[in-house]
């Protein structure tokens, strides 16, 4: 009788053992990304100081914080801010059109070179996010810069500032210079504030104890492979919110991302519209939503002129190429490019057939479709679609479980392919099915 009532109380035991020092250790993260945008509020708050000092304390803060975090690693990031703001003083000498794109290569090209021939495995996961976040400013800086957005030139201190921000310099999110000059001149602080920052906080907390005690409880390696799947994948998902529930508290300590407006707030993630998804349009667009405004900003409109499957391709080849050249993150992001172009064209399809409400995007209040988001038919179908979407989050998420050491240097060809393998290629197979039906309507 007491191994049973141990037993039972077993889950909870390990739960409680796990997620001590898992909260100590994000809280402990927190508390650097805390306390330097603080510095970097209350200075801005308190003291009144000049253009170009704002940005200076931004460019110091961020430089000692990302010292903090990676050490030596930071010349590597310097680095990439030093050369890209100088490839574009040369590159305006010669034209005035051709600046973004020839950033956007030069730089991924850069990224490739570190990681392929100079950086060691460990080093480069160390700074590879920090890098990727670094080379969506710089090269939306020169896309902008084409574009005529800006009145003149930044000056090195304004572009070292926006590239070495403390409050979006590790985790993210992007944000545009435009939007990171305007919060610097913005002064305010406010229970809310604190309110948010408190709440996102907790959040954080959550997804990480969810993540790395939780969700590996909940269903065991001797469940079917399909539920095992599903657990893996829905622990990365709750890493993933995580690191975005604590790049909001980072950039709301430094007065980043609030507005005067309650409802309008930063926003990274969704995590329910990606848990319970309607499509996976959807949850390519909630997944990282500042990350796909940049890249319908700067990629996909750009290429739009192409043809809609073009630029959609040349989007998740750009993506995957910022992640690094990594098999698995190329595999998963292409197969999500083609899973969603097929599934959007497919539910199109089926809504002008039908006559129902069931578009990848949910249709505004006054559609002209005879069946209604709340008919029958209507239900019935997007219920499908969501089922098939999870199917893909399971099938695409899988491969991201592995050891930590596998992590450190990286995934390879073999572990993303056994994986899918071990799904016996199931949503590609699904989404070729779904493509012929589409074919033949």
């Amino acid at each position: 009788m007491y191994d049973n009532e141990e037993d039972n109380e077993s889950p909870w035991t390990y739960i409680s053992l796990c997620g001590e020092p898992t909260v100590y250790e994000g809280l402990r993260f927190a508390k650097d990304l805390i306390f330097a945008n603080f510095i970097l509020r209350a200075t801005i708050q308190y003291i009144p100081l000049p253009h170009n000092v704002r940005h200076s304390l931004c460019l110091v803060i961020g430089s000692f914080l990302l010292y903090h975090n990676v050490g030596g690693a930071l010349v590597w990031i310097v680095g990439l801010t030093t050369g890209s703001y100088i490839l574009i003083i040369l590159l305006s000498l010669v034209t005035k059109r051709l600046r973004g794109l020839l950033l956007l290569v030069t730089v991924i090209l850069f990224l490739l070179t570190c990681e392929v021939y100079i950086m060691n495995p460990k080093m480069w996961q160390q700074i590879r996010g920090i890098q990727m976040i670094a080379a969506m400013k710089i090269i939306s800086v020169a896309m902008e810069l084409d574009r005529d957005l800006f009145k003149k030139m930044l000056n090195p201190i304004e572009f070292g500032g926006y590239i070495l921000c403390p409050a979006n310099c590790i985790l993210g999110p992007w944000i545009s210079f435009h939007t990171y000059n305007q919060y610097l001149n913005v002064k305010f602080l406010s229970r809310r504030w604190l309110k948010i920052i408190g709440v996102n906080l907790i959040l954080s907390m959550f997804f990480l104890v969810l993540s790395n005690c939780v969700v590996p409880w909940y269903i065991d390696d001797e469940m079917p492979k399909w539920l095992v799947a599903y657990r893996d994948a829905q622990s990365f998902r709750m890493s993933h919110y995580f690191v975005s529930s604590m790049s909001i508290v980072s950039m709301v300590s430094a007065g980043f991302g609030l507005t005067n407006d309650c409802h309008s707030e930063l926003q990274v993630t969704k995590p329910l519209f990606i848990e319970l998804p309607r499509s996976l349009v959807q949850v390519v667009v909630f997944w990282n939503i500042p990350m796909h405004q940049w890249l319908k900003n700067y990629v996909f409109k750009t290429c739009q002129p192409c043809g809609q499957f073009t630029a959609i391709f040349v989007t998740y080849t750009v993506s995957s190429l910022l992640h690094g050249l990594n098999f698995q993150f190329s595999a998963v992001l292409l197969s999500i490019g083609t899973f969603s172009y097929v599934e959007y064209n497919l539910r199109n399809k089926f809504a002008s057939a039908l006559e129902v409400c069931c578009l990848a995007n949910p249709c505004v209040k006054q559609c002209d479709h005879k069946y209604k988001k709340n008919s029958l038919l209507a239900v019935v179908t997007n219920t499908l679609f969501s089922v098939i979407t999870v199917i893909h989050l399971a099938y695409l998420g899988v491969m991201f479980e592995a050891s930590f050491s596998v992590q450190e240097s990286g995934y390879s060809y073999f572990h993303t392919i056994s994986k899918w393998e071990n799904l016996n290629f199931f949503s590609h197979g699904l989404a070729a099915f779904l493509y012929v039906i589409y074919l033949m309507m």
